[in-house]
């Protein structure tokens, strides 16, 4: 399966706004890029996540970046594919510590997001039905049974 690496986030706040920009590279192995060649799809999953206190057991996600299809192409070598993909929400939208008496900037978030290449369509883990050709079994009670001893 692919592999991430080199992971930044950046957050530029506009206003009432804040750009969310990832950077990070999807790299498809020989093996990967020959199952491309095949027609399977790889699709880029980003999902911003607020980061809770140390020792929480879930992080809440906050939005998610649109996930479109990665030009993973057949070859003999690996192939590396630099991602640079930005998207601007509303700074409340990012406010993982909601307090509803206070402005999302009273108490500061901490955000970071989930990097996933998602293969999409992968054929069926077992083989299709094949079958024998038919036989006919009749059920005679007077003949004697077969290799009947």
């Amino acid at each position: 399966m692919p592999t991430t690496n080199t992971h930044r986030l950046t957050l530029n706040r506009q206003g009432d706004s804040v750009e969310i920009t990832v950077q990070y590279n999807a790299v498809f192995s020989v093996f990967d890029r020959h199952l491309a060649g095949l027609g399977l799809k790889f699709r880029e999953r980003i999902d911003v996540i607020g980061v809770d206190a140390p020792g929480a057991a879930t992080s809440e996600i906050l939005t998610s970046f649109p996930s479109p299809i990665l030009a993973v192409t057949d070859g003999a070598a690996i192939q590396t594919i630099p991602r640079t993909v930005s998207m601007t929400v509303s700074r409340a939208a990012l406010d993982e510590d909601r307090n509803p008496q206070l402005t999302p900037d009273v108490i500061p978030d901490e955000i970071r997001c989930s990097v996933r290449i998602e293969a999409l369509d992968l054929p069926l883990a077992v083989t299709p039905a094949a079958f024998t050709d038919q036989r006919i079994l009749t059920f005679d009670v007077n003949a004697p049974a077969a290799n009947a001893a």
